[in-house]
Parts: structure tokens; sequence; C-alpha cells
């Protein structure tokens, strides 16, 4: 095949210009957000509600950098995002930009705020961007998703029927405890309404800090 190269703004415009109108209706407006499900004892809450905390306390200005695999829709779901340049995911299923990616993104945005919502396995690969964020004061607000294993990867390894895949737990992950050592202020919260008093405190705070929440395993795709 062939391929071409040209500006994307200019070349929408031109195809714009071929394409005939249609009287089909405007798409409908989404659903509200989906009901989290019930937590159940013992496991922390699960990864809706944690994404509908977040919902909850969400800046109408706000920016998520998003680097959790196994809560990736859950957060589609409960967080409305309406304005450009506000979600930032990344492409091609690689881990580890997540970190790095949120302290460049609230530099370049510095008057908006920049909340990264990561898992603690993905965390593991650029964790010194928290030594980052604490020496040019960044203030990202990092959420942490524990769940203490790689969910997506358990994941995949069942849909192709891999039995016995190892490496796939990840007990007792201290991220905070982590960030804390580089200089950013972190705090951890069990349940949905502390998570949400956390992460409003933290956002409004004009300082870099970490929120750490224990969610059951698993994954969490409404």
């Amino acid at each position: 095949g062939e391929a071409i190269v040209a500006d994307p703004g200019l070349s929408l415009a031109a195809l714009l210009a071929l394409v005939a109108e249609s009287e089909r209706p405007q798409p409908a407006e989404r659903d509200a957000p989906m009901e989290p499900p019930e937590s159940e004892p013992g496991h922390g809450i699960n990864g809706t509600e944690a994404m509908a905390a977040l919902a909850g306390v969400f800046p109408d200005d706000g920016i998520v950098v998003l680097e959790a695999p196994s809560s990736t829709l859950a957060l589609r779901n409960q967080l409305r995002i309406s304005r450009p340049g506000s979600y930032y995911f990344g492409a091609g299923g690689g881990l580890g930009f997540g970190l790095s990616a949120a302290v460049g993104v609230q530099l370049a945005q510095p008057d908006r705020p920049v909340v990264c919502v990561v898992g603690e396995g993905s965390a593991q690969y650029a964790i010194t961007a928290f030594w980052s964020a604490a020496v040019y004061d960044v203030p990202v607000t990092f959420l942490v998703l524990r769940n203490s294993e790689y969910a997506i990867l358990k994941w995949f390894s069942l849909a192709e029927g891999v039995e016995g895949a190892p490496g796939l737990d990840l007990p007792a992950l201290d991220v905070a405890s982590v960030a804390e050592g580089y200089g950013v202020p972190a705090r951890r919260v069990e349940g949905g309404d502390e998570l949400r008093s956390a992460l409003e405190s933290q956002i409004g705070s004009g300082r870099p800090g970490l929120v750490e929440v224990g969610v059951a395993p698993g994954m969490w795709l409404a």
C-alpha cells in the first residue's frame, strides 16, 4: 500500500470537503456512569469505586495521565473528560511512561492540575520521577492503586491459556514509602470516602503528593 504523510488538520479538512452530508442523527449522549459494584470485605475497594472517588473531586480543568491497565475502562466510564488535551494514555500497550509523563505534562501546563493514576507495578518502571517532582516542586497528584499483582498480565495469561505464569504477584510493594524517600509526601487510605477526601485535599494543595489506596485484585471494566 501507499502511505501519505500530511498535516492532520489540513488532511481532515480536505477529506471533509469530499464527504456528502449525512442524514444520520447525532450520537446520543453517553449514559451516566455505572454504579460501582460493592466491595468484598477484606479486599480493599474495587477499581471502579476508586475511579468514582476521583471523578467526584476531579477539577473541570484537570488533566489525567493514566497508567493503571486493570482500571483503565473503569476510569473512562466514571471520569467524563470533554476538554481537549486533558487525557494522556500510552499507545501500544507498553508500561513505564506514567510517572515521568505526568511530571512533564504538569511542567507544560503549570496552570492546570494534573493527576497521575498508576498501578504500583507500573510505578516501578520510572520510580525516579518522584525525585524530579520533589526537587522541582512539580505539583502532580499521584494516585497509586495497590492491588498486589500485575492484574493486566494475569488477564492476558488467562486469555492466552497460559497456566502458572511467574512473576505476576507483587506483595508488599511500598510505593508510598519510596515516594517519601524521594521527598514526595504520601498518604495511604482505605475506602472511597477517605480516598475522595485525600484526593480533594492533595489536588488543591499546589504541591506534589501521593495518595495510595488498596484495591481489590482483578480487572475493573466499568
